[in-house]
């Protein structure tokens, strides 16, 4: 193909800094905890259907003593304590799409000091002795934070059920769920009011009514991410985390935990892990969401909604140090900011898009200026100069609104392609990495692979779309792929005619960019073409 993508060299950068995206792994083979016997409990639980619950508790209490980390689920040994229910598998946490961070240039996406969304939360509830986690951090954590965030009523007011979620993703035995499946569920079917589907630690089995079904599809959430660096799952990028949390969504977060985060926290503001806590030996995963994070308070930390009451922590209210967090945490969801209401719903849509050369130094991938556009006619841009083949180039994207960004190319035989998100290899017709661009400012992507131009024509073009909704972009390629030998552009805005914004303005910005403003326009997509002339 004409443009091609190419890995980039993987990152060397120092993962000791504590204010950035580090990552650890105490899981052997290098996964995020999901492994030991504790990952089979709920099959366990299956199996025995109540009948050998001895001989599981000599299981639980033998991989709590001998496997130590284990699967991080609901530690039979901790139930005594405090219940937890946070099964944390690399294997579930990379089926979630990854996040194209922000550029980590201080310059053009600096991050405040400090940010916090506790103003948006209800008041913290208590799990008890059902393992449910994963819902009280999922939907009445971060789902009410993220509407009222979006509404601006009080979370108390607005506070969504962990029961009616719960009940419908728990694995067997009430033990605990994967916080995927909270995610999947919060999207795909809604959640509900906290009043209309009560929680009980009694009851995981009770189903709700179809018409709290049907009525839950009014709350559907916009989409989540993975917070991971690039396609690691050992490793949760700090900054991306950050950038969530300033932007108003709220993160939810699997950390392997032990006794000295349970009852030895009542009333305390830190967390603060034992000698000996690093092995994680008798550990258990644990769900929970992520409020706020300050560089400054106790040298950096990040603070956190539990699920045991306002007893633990402040109020129910925790900090966690960022070199801490690094360690323990081993999945990491950042919930997609949803729609807003009233007059800040009515933003332009606005964006620039450029191309960046990229250089290795040093193992990384350094940008070198922009390659200069020029219009061309209607939405067709070129660039200035000739682009050498094997030159590596990124895109770099400021969007001040949420969009979707998709970008396309034209193979040899005219057919057409996806260059992002660029898809499996495995199944073309499925990605790892979301498109989602719903944390404002600058990016580059994609972050760990660059496009190179080839050696053969002297033209490669590229499609651009900028969507305010997703769109299926595997039906789109295929239907810009019809009749290869005519005009690529004129296939490409005959396949998005009836939702293109037709009265965008294209300029220029000094260091020869596009940029566009489509104004409040109902349709949903803005598409140009870019020509690299080589």
């Amino acid at each position: 193909m004409p443009i091609r993508m190419t890995d980039d060299p993987q990152d060397q950068q120092d993962n000791s800094n504590d204010s950035g995206g580090g990552g650890r792994s105490n899981f052997p083979g290098g996964g995020g905890g999901g492994g030991g016997l504790f990952a089979l409990l709920p099959l366990l639980l299956g199996l025995f259907r109540g009948k050998g619950i001895l001989l599981l508790l000599v299981i639980g209490v033998g991989a709590y003593f001998l496997l130590g980390r284990g699967g991080g689920g609901c530690n039979l040994a901790q139930m005594a304590q405090l219940a937890t229910g946070g099964f944390l598998d690399p294997r579930q946490f990379e089926k979630a799409n990854i996040y194209e961070p922000l550029a980590e240039d201080d310059t053009k996406n600096p991050l405040p000091e400090s940010a916090n969304l506790q103003k948006f939360a209800p008041a913290v509830g208590n799990q008890g002795e059902q393992g449910s986690c994963v819902a009280w951090s999922s939907a009445y954590g971060a789902r009410t934070i993220l509407e009222s965030a979006r509404t601006g009523q009080s979370g108390n007011a607005l506070r969504f059920s962990p029961s009616f979620l719960y009940n419908q993703i728990g694995l067997q035995g009430c033990q605990g769920s994967y916080i995927i499946r909270a995610m999947e569920y919060m999207t795909k079917q809604g959640s509900v009011a906290y009043d209309k589907f009560p929680y009980t630690d009694q009851d995981c089995t009770r189903p709700p009514g179809s018409d709290l079904i049907q009525e839950a599809g009014e709350f559907k959430m916009r989409g989540f991410n993975r917070l991971s660096q690039g396609d690691r799952t050992d490793a949760i990028d700090l900054r991306a985390i950050k950038e969530n949390l300033a932007q108003g969504a709220p993160v939810v977060i699997g950390m392997m935990v032990g006794p000295s985060f349970m009852q030895p926290m009542q009333g305390r503001d830190l967390w603060e892990p034992e000698q000996g806590d690093e092995s994680q030996m008798g550990f258990g995963g644990h769900a929970m969401c992520v409020v706020g994070y300050d560089d400054r308070r106790h040298g950096g930390a990040f603070l956190l909604m539990n699920s045991w009451g306002p007893e633990w922590g402040n109020n129910g209210f925790a900090w966690v140090r960022y070199r801490d967090f690094r360690i323990f945490v081993r999945e990491a969801y950042g919930l997609e900011p949803m729609n807003k209401v009233g007059a800040a719903a009515n933003q332009p849509f606005e964006c620039e898009i450029g191309l960046v050369p990229v250089a290795e130094e040093n193992g990384r991938m350094v940008s070198k200026g922009y390659v200069p556009l020029r219009h061309n006619s209607q939405n067709v841009f070129e660039t200035v100069s000739p682009m050498q083949p094997g030159t590596r180039f990124k895109i770099e994207v400021k969007n001040s609104t949420e969009c979707y960004i998709y970008v396309f190319g034209k193979e040899t035989d005219g057919t057409s392609y996806t260059l992002f998100p660029y898809p499996s290899k495995e199944d073309p017709t499925k990605t790892k990495y979301s498109p989602f661009c719903g944390i404002t400012g600058y990016r580059l992507f994609p972050k760990d692979k660059s496009m190179t131009p080839d050696s053969i024509g002297k033209r490669d073009v590229m499609a651009v779309v900028v969507s305010k909704e997703q769109i299926d972009w595997h039906a789109l390629n295929e239907q810009i792929s019809r009749n290869p030998s005519s005009d690529y552009a004129s296939r490409f805005d005959n396949a998005l005619t009836r939702k293109l914004i037709r009265d965008v303005k294209f300029d220029h910005t000094g260091n020869g960019n596009i940029h566009f403003n489509a104004g409040g326009a109902d349709n949903q997509m803005v598409a140009f073409i870019i020509e690299v002339t080589k």
